[in-house]
């Protein structure tokens, strides 16, 4: 039998701490990298091993920015696992293969690594929580790619998208990641203040969150924001203190992003030769790296400004090397190839979508018409109840209490008995198809009204006033809510399982004692008494139609009431179940969703 990462904790925990602190470009995650592969090696199964070898290579792409050692790793795991262990593996791999690629300039193997993941991940019915968060992770890498990209292609879909699942699975450090990106759309559109304001809301989410890394990465974004609108000295401040945490962390690509914002807006302020000789060190990074994207707007900010300062010999030689870039940017078949890959891609996905609806329609049509089935049926079983079994019952029972009258006097005692037991063998079937109604009928057409909780248990001490006065009982109650429910139903409820707690009971004063607590999502309603109590093996099966608690004493009774009980309660969205009461005797826990209970009204 196949295992997975997940049957080994230690390793899944590793895998997960690596994972964050490398999203975080922290070097700390490499200790734990090389303790996953350790512990993968040591193991000998040849997935695990891909697993850890993928975290490496996640590690080599985002912290020490060798990209194409992550590639190589990447490509190793790919050929090493078989095709379904690569399904299970195979999405982390290409978006390790997307960032690589997209790192290195090369948009177009970047492009095709994410949609491979895409389609991986949405071919899925069911995602967890961090495959959502890859999923999301994936669309917004996309957009990243296509916004920077030369043919500017729209992006916001992708970017709603990502957002929306980092809001649903609360992951703060990607939902502000995500906001920058967004910025960036209306930065696209000269919307500069709009920009500044969703950046200000992903600083918020960053400090709530205490990331330092996210913090640097926002104040960054709000330097190049206000350098767009030329509040130079925000600019220079937010950029300043990004520029000092990259730096100290050695985050070479971060340091270089910034240093060429930085650059220009020292350019802007005057000091020209600071701001070139910081654009000078963000090539050399960029060099190093290899990453041809950011190098080609080095060029063109380079050449400019050697062009404004007549200095012609090193803008030639910056416009050459920017002319260059484009070529590579936009070779034709390039170009062509990206356009077509996201409409494919979309085609497909809209393709999925409409059969996984058809699908769900075709699923819904045949719940639809069994439930309009199973209806049919209980309607007949009510008519049969209520007319075919009723009434022959009422004659039998009518002609044996004429019988019994007319032979009055005549009848021996043993005869006496033989028809009072049919008299009540007839009156108990009457009670038992009367239940079974009431049972058939709590689904159908409930009256939802308003329910005042504390009258309900008035109105159950006046019906059960008879029973209480023979027993010595009494019913306590307090602070009970009100909630929205069908009132006779929440009566039959609550008198089955008070009428319960007295009739089995043998103590000399039955109490039944009626608690409410609210809790964060549900409120719980224990209905506790000091009867003969119910014995654990039995709490389960009370709730089964016909079933009775086995005692020494004979009780009355159709074996129905708690499944009636069980019913109404589950038609309300809760649970009921049996406690054994410290005190003796018996609780009943009803526990509901706090959605049950009525808002408050306005005075």
């Amino acid at each position: 039998m196949n295992r997975s990462v997940n049957d080994t904790p230690d390793l899944e925990k590793l895998i997960s701490e690596a994972e964050s602190l490398v999203d975080r470009r922290n070097p700390e995650a490499l200790p734990l990298a090389e303790d996953a592969m350790a512990l993968a090696i040591e193991s000998r199964n040849p997935r695990y091993i891909s697993y850890a070898k993928y975290l490496v290579a996640f590690y080599h792409c985002l912290v020490a920015n060798d990209y194409e050692k992550a590639i190589a790793l990447c490509k190793e795991c790919q050929s090493s696992l078989a095709e379904e262990d690569l399904d299970e593996i195979g999405y982390k791999i290409y978006m390790v293969l997307g960032n690589s690629y997209q790192l290195l300039g090369d948009v177009f193997l970047a492009q095709d690594s994410y949609l491979l993941g895409l389609k991986q991940l949405e071919g899925r019915k069911t995602l967890s929580n961090r495959e959502r968060g890859f999923l999301a992770a994936f669309y917004y890498n996309v957009s990243l790619l296509l916004s920077s990209s030369e043919l500017k292609l729209p992006t916001e879909e992708y970017l709603e998208k990502a957002i929306e699942i980092y809001q649903e699975i609360d992951n703060g450090f990607k939902l502000s990641k995500s906001y920058i990106a967004y910025s960036g759309v209306f930065e696209g559109r000269g919307e500069y203040q709009k920009a500044i304001d969703i950046l200000f809301k992903a600083l918020e989410i960053d400090e709530r969150i205490k990331d330092l890394y996210s913090i640097a990465l926002t104040k960054a974004n709000l330097g190049i924001q206000h350098l767009r609108i030329s509040k130079l000295d925000l600019a220079y401040d937010y950029l300043k203190a990004s520029l000092e945490y990259f730096r100290s962390k050695n985050m070479m690509w971060e340091t270089a992003m910034v240093k060429i914002h930085f650059g220009e807006t020292l350019i802007a302020n005057g000091r020209k030769a600071e701001g070139a000789q910081e654009l000078l060190e963000a090539e050399s990074l960029f060099d190093s790296l290899d990453n041809k994207q950011e190098l080609s707007k080095v060029y063109q900010i380079l050449g400019k400004y050697y062009s404004e300062r007549e200095d012609y010999k090193a803008a030639f030689h910056y416009q050459a090397k920017y002319t260059e870039s484009l070529k590579y940017f936009f070779d034709t078949e390039k170009t062509k190839a990206l356009t077509h890959a996201k409409k494919e891609f979309e085609t497909e996905l809209k393709e999925k979508e409409s059969a996984l609806l058809k699908e769900k329609n075709e699923e819904i049509k045949g719940y639809v018409h069994k439930l309009e089935v199973s209806n049919n049926e209980l309607k007949q079983f009510a008519s049969v109840a209520s007319h075919d079994l009723k009434e022959p019952l009422r004659m039998v029972y009518s002609y044996m209490g004429l019988a019994k009258k007319s032979l009055a006097g005549r009848l021996t005692e043993q005869e006496g008995e033989f028809i009072s037991f049919a008299l009540d063998g007839a009156k108990r079937m009457e009670q038992l198809i009367v239940d079974l109604l009431r049972l058939a009928k709590i689904d159908s057409n409930p009256q939802i009204s308003r329910v005042k909780m504390q009258n309900v248990i008035s109105e159950i001490k006046l019906n059960l006033e008879t029973l209480m006065l023979e027993k010595n009982a009494y019913i306590t109650s307090s602070d009970l809510p009100e909630i929205m429910a069908d009132r006779t139903q929440i009566i039959q409820l609550f008198q089955n399982l008070i009428g319960n707690g007295i009739k089995y009971n043998e103590s000399k004063c039955p109490t039944v004692r009626i608690k409410f607590v609210r809790n964060t999502d549900t409120i719980d309603i224990l209905i506790s008494d000091n009867g003969i109590g119910i014995p654990e093996n039995y709490r389960e099966q009370a709730f089964h139609i016909f079933r009775r608690l086995p005692t020494k004493k004979e009780y009355s009774g159709s074996g129905i009431g708690l499944a009636i009980c069980k019913k109404i309660v589950e038609s309300m969205g809760g649970k009921i179940s049996i406690q054994a009461n410290p005190s003796g005797g018996t609780i009943f826990k009803i526990t509901l969703p706090l959605s049950v209970c009525a808002p408050a009204l306005d005075k």
